[in-house]
């Protein structure tokens, strides 16, 4: 097993790498290549997090566990969809005569007090049926729609 700058407990010199050798270690530490979007601050950062094990809360360890899993099933699955909606947006649609609210929340999307991954699971529960959360509360237009 190739020793990493981590094994020798040398967080400080981070810094002191190449953003080429700090992307290498990053993916010998996680097992992964670093998306290209990751920049250097959040290399360290998740560097620094990986050696101590700790400094998230149970509901930013999930949060983490969903992306790392969506990003393992599609590398470029962050490429899409590129804005992000910031903490504090409140999404609203009317579907078949009720009116249906979802805060945007660190985490995820708040909807009946309840955190979601994603905004299709809550579309999905308030339709019954399946649907692309984004497509549904109109924040991306449907694919071949004008």
């Amino acid at each position: 097993m190739r020793k990493t700058v981590l094994d020798h407990n040398v967080i400080g010199h981070l810094s002191n790498l190449s953003i080429e050798e700090l992307r290498r270690e990053w993916a010998v530490v996680w097992g992964l290549q670093p998306h290209a979007r990751i920049g250097r601050s959040m290399l360290e950062k998740s560097l620094a997090y990986k050696q101590r094990g700790q400094g998230l809360t149970p509901e930013q360890q999930k949060r983490l566990e969903q992306l790392i899993k969506q990003y393992k099933r599609n590398p470029n699955c962050f490429d899409k969809n590129v804005s992000v909606l910031k903490p504090g947006t409140r999404l609203v649609r009317n579907w078949n005569g009720a009116r249906y609210s979802v805060l945007v929340q660190a985490a995820g999307y708040e909807y009946k007090g309840k955190i979601y991954g994603s905004l299709s699971q809550i579309a999905s529960e308030i339709t019954g049926t399946r649907w692309n959360g984004w497509i549904f509360f109109g924040l991306k237009k449907k694919e071949g729609a004008t």
